[in-house]
C-alpha cells in the first residue's frame, strides 16, 4: 500500500477513534456513536460494494485470485468470494439447498 493510500485509511480510522473521547459531554459523544452506528450497515455495505469492484476490475485485467489473496492477506477462495459478493459462503449454499436451488433460481 502505497504511502498515501495508508494516510487516508489512517485519516479514516482518526476519524472514527475521535468520536470516542469526549470526558466533557458523555451525551453527545453518545449521540455522535448512535448516529454512526444507525449509519454502519449502509456504510460497511458501500465499502465492501466498493472493494468487489474493484477485486473485478483487478481480475478482468489479468490478476489471479490467488495473487489478489496474497494481496490482503487471504487464500485464493477467500478472494474470489469477495469479487463475487459472496460473504458467508456455507450460510448462502445452505440457504441455496434449502431453497431448492442454486444462484440465480
Amino acid at each position: 500500500m502505497s504511502d498515501e493510500m495508508q494516510k487516508e485509511v489512517q485519516r479514516v480510522l482518526d476519524a472514527i477513534a475521535s468520536l470516542g473521547p469526549d470526558p466533557e459531554d458523555p451525551a453527545e459523544r453518545f449521540k455522535r456513536l448512535s448516529v454512526l452506528l444507525k449509519d454502519w450497515p449502509d456504510l460497511h455495505k458501500a465499502v465492501r460494494a466498493m472493494r468487489q469492484d474493484v477485486a473485478n476490475e483487478l481480475h478482468d485485467g489479468g490478476m489471479s485470485y490467488d495473487a489478489m489473496g496474497k494481496l490482503i492477506g487471504v487464500t485464493h477462495s477467500r478472494a474470489r468470494h469477495i469479487a463475487k459478493g459472496i460473504t458467508h459462503p456455507s450460510r448462502q449454499k445452505k440457504e441455496q439447498t434449502e431453497d431448492g436451488g442454486g444462484p440465480g433460481s
